[in-house]
Parts: structure tokens; sequence; C-alpha cells
């Protein structure tokens, strides 16, 4: 984007579908499965997600509370009077031929989210147009030439997230969508998995010149996925709509299929307008109202921001970027932190240990932290420890790496290391680092031809041969004085 930057801007503005969490579907009885797939097809459904003759929607209680806390936590005005809307259109997996939602009078509208950017330095505010319900459809699967129908999914609850045209980066975009999706997680309102479809990115884009008070014709992508996809989705729409434009050729305004293998899109239909849908109030349902009683019910609600809490991490703890993104890769992560630091534990040491071995576990092992070879206990019980202070920093890296390889609890690991034994005074220290010094020649050779890295091969000869017992701050001193005296 950057060599034509000079010349055209890139406008990027975002509907997100977030699959609502709640026990029943949006208006039927009909388990609200977070894992669709998992279920045999047309297990799930009854005559009212299903359309038949006769059957009436009733709206879901809790789905609808579900959606007034994702409305709150995005900053939204809340409306007294909102209502459902029929859009007509016609897919086989969509079963009584329209889509019930909120065009014309959305309960969550003219909110806004903020977020970091660029290793949380910078701070950006996106506008949100409204965080509006409506029903997901069905799933088509193509299989051996045949298209078949599984209406499991059909008339799940949905809140589609719609952005005003703010973004201009795709990078701007995706830090957007992670920290919808931590406010989505973070309060339970949503798992917002992309892999399994709880939250679907329609990805809207233009293009014009820099000079332009209009925007350029829009177009649509969608079946994108990931975080990545989506970069490279924006990337390649913008150099085709480029490419038209310097041809002399016109943009259609139309919606298009994001093949992330092939790394190009492909048309799918024009873009059609509000009228094409035939919009209108839906018969079967009445306008919604918001009492004062509802109100009360909405203002006791607790709100997780995930913004303010880094920026507590940011300003408050002086964090930098990878104890940030460690503490805030998961809910069960940030809560242990958050419960730690109530209880007097010094900030800095639990991000330390979280954000370290910790976190290169759970990565490794794909968990969370709550799925550790050791209980919460025995965490609290090693931060307690490294909390003392009396113990060096190299003997608590061996006691949790321990802890991470083994089952062995802290009391069993010490003593088989001996660290429950005296510390090495400087004279055992220094016949060590003699015998070091004496058995590696070679390297000695290289440190004196001035290859000064070489300290730090003696530095882990003699930890490894004092079993972590030594203070590294200790030894690399007297390591210096004996090499040069060598």
């Amino acid at each position: 984007m950057n060599s034509c930057k000079t010349m055209y801007t890139i406008t990027i503005w975002l509907e997100v579908h977030l699959k609502i969490k709640s026990a029943n579907k949006l208006f039927c009885q009909c388990e609200n499965s977070q894992d669709i797939d998992s279920l045999k097809p047309n297990t799930n459904i009854c005559p009212v997600c299903t359309a038949q003759p006769g059957s009436l929607p009733v709206l879901s209680n809790e789905a609808f509370l579900q959606s007034l806390k994702l409305g709150k936590a995005l900053h939204c005005t809340q409306q007294e009077y909102s209502q459902f809307d029929r859009k007509s259109y016609f897919y086989p997996d969509l079963p009584p031929g329209y889509q019930i939602t909120q065009l014309f009078h959305p309960t969550n509208i003219d909110g806004k989210l903020t977020f970091y950017m660029n290793n949380y330095t910078e701070e950006k505010t996106v506008h949100i147009v409204d965080a509006h319900m409506e029903t997901d459809t069905g799933k088509t699967i193509n299989h051996s030439g045949k298209a078949m129908i599984d209406f499991n999914r059909a008339w799940t609850p949905l809140v589609e997230v719609v952005t005003g045209p703010d973004f201009h980066t795709a990078d701007e975009v995706v830090e957007f969508l992670k920290e919808l999706q931590r406010i989505a997680r973070y309060n339970d309102i949503s798992d917002a998995d992309m892999e399994k479809g709880q939250m679907r990115v329609d990805v809207n884009i233009s293009i014009a010149p820099e000079w332009a008070t209009t925007l350029g014709t829009r177009v649509e992508l969608k079946n994108i996925n990931s975080y990545s996809a989506i970069k490279r989705a924006i990337e390649h729409e913008y150099h085709r709509q480029l490419t038209i434009i310097k041809e002399g050729g016109e943009l259609a305004r139309e919606t298009r299929r994001w093949d992330d293998g092939e790394k190009t899109s492909f048309s799918m239909r024009s873009k059609e307008e509000a009228l094409d849908y035939r919009y209108f109030p839906e018969p079967d349902m009445p306008p919604i109202h918001i009492d004062d009683s509802l109100r009360a019910i909405i203002e006791a609600m607790e709100i997780v921001i995930p913004h303010d809490i880094i920026k507590t991490m940011k300003e408050e703890y002086q964090f930098h970027k990878e104890y940030i993104n460690a503490l805030i890769a998961d809910q069960t992560t940030l809560l242990f932190f958050q419960d730690m630091v109530k209880e007097g534990f010094a900030p800095k040491l639990v991000a330390k240990w979280l954000s370290g071995p910790i976190a290169a576990y759970c990565k490794e092992h794909f968990v969370t932290i709550d799925r550790l070879p050791f209980d919460e206990k025995e965490l609290r019980d090693f931060l307690t420890l490294a909390k003392k202070g009396e113990m060096i920093e190299n003997q608590l890296k061996i006691i949790m790496n321990e802890m991470l390889s083994t089952d062995k609890d802290i009391a069993t690991i010490i003593q088989e290391k001996g660290f429950d034994k005296p510390a090495i005074d400087t004279d055992q220290l220094m016949t060590i680092i003699q015998k070091v010094i004496q058995d590696n020649a070679h390297v000695v050779a290289q440190y004196k031809g001035g290859k000064a890295s070489s300290i730090g091969f003696f530095v882990w000869q003699v930890m490894r041969a004092t079993q972590g017992k030594a203070n590294p701050k200790d030894v690399q001193p007297l390591l210096k004085q004996a090499l040069d005296n060598a």
C-alpha cells in the first residue's frame, strides 16, 4: 500500500457477526450450542427455527440481555424503543426465506471502541454505528456434487457490530478486532472463535484520491476467518482496485469471496441495496421497550473493558509489550494476575513469571494456566518464594522449569537441588572457576583474542558446576578477573 499512499487512500469499515452465548436460540427453545459442528445434522431444530406453518417466534430474554451487555461495553446508546425487521432473500439454508434482524430501529446505536496500536504506543477510537441483533442461517454442506442443508445453526443469536468508515490500514482493523474479541470473551458474551465461525468479519473497502471528499466504490469481502487472512485480503483488494483504476477501468459495487488458499478473491454478486431485501417491520415480533426496571438491570451489569486494563498495565505498572501480551492472552491468566496483585504481590514480579516460562509452556502445549502440571496453590507458593527474595534468580528458574517438566513439588525440588544448603562462598567459587578455565583452554584463547562474548560460555559452565547455587552477578566479575590473569 505504501508505494501508492501519496496518491490514493484506502478506507475500510467492518460488519462483525458475533455468535452470542445463551441457553437457547434467539426465538425458540432449541439449545444454542457453541459447537455446532459437533452435533449430528438437523437434530437441534424445532418447528419455529425451521419456519413450519403456524409457528411463531418468542424472543429469548437471555440472548437479548447479552446483546444489551455488548452494547454497554461498546458505549452504545440503548434506545427506549427498538424493533425487529424482516430481511427477505432466498437461500436454501434460510428456512423461512427471510432473516429477522434490526435495520431501521436497532437497540444499540452510536457507540465507540478505543484500542491500542503499535505495541501500545498509540490509541485509536472507532465509531460503532450500531450493534444489532439478528438470526443466523443454517449451513449448506457440499458433498459429492450434492448440496445438503443442516439447520442446527438456524436462528442462533447473532449481534452484528457495524463500524464507521474509520480504518485506513489493515493493522488498525486487526487491532480493533482483537479488542472486540477480548470484550466478548472477558464479559462472557461470546467465545468469538473465528475458526468455529463464532466471529465472522465482512470487510468493506474503497479507495479514492487523497484529495477526494467522498469515498470510492465500495467492495465487500466475505469468508475471512483469521487475522492474517484479513490483512492479506485487504492488501490484495487495495492493489486490485488500484490496478483497475490505473488501467482506466470502472470498479463494480460488489460482494467478493476471499480465498485465502489461492490468495485472491472472486466475485459473488453485485452489492445489494436495502430495497433489494424488501425490509419491513417484523409482523410476528412486537417492538422492544426498555423500561425503568430493564434500565436498572443494564446499569447493574458489570462490564470489563480490556482497553482500560491495558492502560493500567502500561501507565501505572510501566509494563512493556511482552508482559502485556502475555497477561491479556486469555482471561484465565489475566484474572490470576489481578488476584495476585490484590493479595499484595508486586505486579512486575507476577508478570515476569507469567509472561516468561509459564507463557512459553502454555504456548507450546496449547493450554491456559489452569491446566499447568501443578495447581494454582503451588503457583501461589512459588510466587511467595520469589517474593521473599531468599533465593537467587537462577535457582528460581530451575525450580520453575522442574515444576513444569515434572510432578515434583517445590519442597522436593529445593531439597534435591541442594538449594536448602548454605550458598557457595567466594573461595569455593574461585576454585570452580579455575577448574572451568583449565578445562576449556580453547575458549580462553578465543576470549583473549577479543571474543568478549565467550564469557557467557564460562558463566554457564560455572552455573552448571554449582548446580545453580551461585549468583550469576557474582560469577561474572570473578570470571573476568580470572580470565584476564590466565
